[in-house]
């Protein structure tokens, strides 16, 4: 009756129209709808079909432009990390484009992160955060590695993250993302959605929070210690050097002298490294005043925060000390090496005042969990009487003969090669360091004092420095060989009760060598296979280590009486991808 009489409640303000203009304008409308619908079509005919997709992506720039712009406060983080903003993108649905334009437009968010970064975005923190996802359901797999995180970057941790799926938890994310049907999720900030797909995460970089809106770790070392080295940027200082040995962070020190192309490969690999600046700072130690060297650490490692100069100037005896040897010439290197190493002790202990330090040359590359390892491994250290370094260098390290990235061993031999020492060990050589060849004072039977070493299986350090003092010496034959470690293994997980003391080494050792198969050397492990159970080689130190040892490609010399990554004579390594041991009769006992 209504529409008969021509009512309508929006025309006219409420009006009463002829009803012959209610006929002609859904005439009109449907005209206007059936023009529509042919220009439609005649444009379709006229353009390609990929032009459909494009104005797909096309929105889906635009949504992501505005989604970028309101996590502009978010993106407060370096451009390198910014760039990772597509990592976060939202899971493809069957409406999106196919996978590989769903990659050009990963691209091109890309690019808006890294257009957002370099507009100036300031640094992480500022409390400009997406709030917690709405979604609470699937808490994942029970294990150390699920919580929170802070994966937008702004300096609280909103972001819970875990292993979903049907195969259980896969370890640790920083080593994998997927298991079998098990994948690295998040249920990210300021979404609404439960998990992230599969394949969303390819890398995991992001450190474990206390718990939810906790401060990120790094935040913690900035309100904590305000004048600490948590951010790369200004100049490091003296004194924020002496802060953070106070806060008890381990000290690290490059020793270097006019070799800056080696310089260069080492910091690499050492900035690579996941590390905590304000727990491990950085020290470049300059022995006397190459120019190219003394331009290199000033313009690229000092002036942008990466680390701290000292320079030792060369002691005006080192000629005269190198003449009691003999071969002054060729002696002389070995004994400013000394000196170096003795100012270096000194100014890091006694001047900074560091508990421990780990030492490292211009010459060495560093695994990825380098400093993993040395933080882990450092409470043994200071604990155990029995200790008195910890090295990254596994003398018999090919790649042929490691077989665990997540095994240590204690070793009666100094190793060297990266290796760190506390204050207290310092203080019993300080004032009788070695006058040269400080490496073999290290193995002294008065200086070692029955003590032992811990060390990988897998090296977490490479020297690749085939000319120097040592003109390469052994280099191309051996050093060239060892692998290092590329897994990154998140040592302060691991059980390390095994090598926490000489009884429990003793058992743990004692217990692997009396369960190995004992077999007559190399040709008769071949024999069995590849991989398997452990074996065991009974040698005589005298008599058969030498042949052995070779046939095994294992280090053939001594030192101090100390045979290479021994510990009571047993030498541990991998032979045809199985565990083997070399042993006397001596240790262990009643060994049939």
């Amino acid at each position: 009756r209504d529409r008969g009489e021509g009512r309508s409640a929006g025309v006219g303000g409420g009006g009463v129209v002829p009803w012959s203009w209610g006929v002609f304008s859904i005439a009109g409308a449907a005209v206007v709808a059936l023009l529509w619908v042919s220009m439609q079509l005649v444009a379709m005919v006229r353009r390609p079909p990929c032009e459909e997709l494009l104005d797909v992506a096309d929105r889906k720039v635009a949504e992501l432009q505005r989604r970028m712009r309101d996590m502009e406060a978010a993106l407060r983080r370096p451009a390198a990390v910014a760039a990772s903003t597509p990592e976060r993108l939202p899971a493809p649905t069957p409406a999106d484009p196919p996978a590989a334009d769903v990659v050009a437009l990963r691209g091109r968010a890309t690019a808006s992160a890294q257009g957002l970064a370099a507009l100036g975005a300031p640094g992480a923190g500022s409390g400009s955060c997406l709030p917690k996802s709405s979604r609470t359901e699937d808490d994942g797999y029970p294990d150390e590695y699920r919580g929170w995180f802070d994966v937008q970057g702004c300096g609280r941790c909103l972001d819970y993250c875990r292993w979903v799926g049907d195969s259980g938890s896969g370890g640790d994310p920083r080593e994998r993302t997927a298991e079998a049907d098990s994948w690295w999720s998040c249920r990210l900030a300021g979404t609404d959605a439960a998990k992230t797909p599969p394949g969303y995460f390819v890398t995991w970089k992001y450190a474990l929070c206390s718990g939810e809106g906790a401060l990120a770790p790094s935040q913690v070392a900035d309100e904590q210690h305000p004048a600490s080295l948590a951010k790369m940027g200004n100049p490091i200082t003296e004194d924020q050097l002496k802060a953070a040995a106070a806060n008890h962070a381990i000290g690290v020190v490059v020793l270097v002298c006019k070799r800056p192309m080696y310089l260069e490969r080492t910091m690499r690999s050492l900035v690579a490294a996941e590390r905590d600046l304000s727990k491990f700072p950085l020290v470049i130690s300059q022995d006397a005043h190459d120019p190219a060297m003394t331009r290199l650490v000033r313009d690229e490692y000092v002036a942008k925060g990466v680390a701290y100069h000292i320079n030792h100037e060369h002691e005006a005896n080192a000629e005269q000390i190198a003449k009691t040897f003999g071969q002054v010439k060729h002696t002389l290197g070995y004994v400013r090496i000394a000196q170096h190493f003795g100012w270096v002790m000194r100014t890091m202990f006694d001047r900074f005042g560091f508990e421990a330090v780990i030492f490292i040359e211009e010459d060495m590359e560093v695994a990825p969990d380098f400093f993993s390892y040395f933080g882990a491994t450092l409470p043994l250290l200071q604990k155990d009487k029995d200790l008195f370094c910890v090295s990254a260098w596994n003398d018999n390290g090919y790649g042929k003969m490691v077989l665990e990235p997540r095994r240590a061993y204690r070793t009666d031999f100094f190793p060297g090669l990266g290796w760190m020492m506390t204050k207290e060990m310092w203080a019993e050589v300080r004032d009788r360091w070695a006058v040269a060849y400080w490496d073999e004072f290290m193995r002294r039977p008065d200086v070692r004092k029955g003590r032992q070493c811990i060390r990988p299986d897998v090296s977490r350090s490479f020297t690749f420095g085939s000319q120097g003092t040592s003109s390469g010496q052994f280099f191309e034959q051996h050093l060239s060989k060892i692998k290092l470690n590329d897994i990154a293994v998140n040592w302060s997980t691991l059980d390390l009760s095994s090598i926490s003391s000489v009884a429990a080494f003793d058992a743990f050792l004692t217990a692997e060598i009396t369960a190995a198969r004992k077999v007559s050397g190399p040709e008769e492990i071949g024999a069995l296979g590849p991989g398997g159970d452990a074996v065991r080689v009974q040698y005589d130190d005298k008599s058969s280590y030498k042949s052995l040892a070779k046939r095994f490609s294992l280090m053939e010399d001594e030192k101090e009486g100390i045979r290479r990554m021994s510990y009571r004579g047993v030498i541990p390594f991998a032979w045809n991808g199985r565990r083997a041991y070399l042993y006397t009769e001596q240790w262990p006992p009643n060994l049939t």
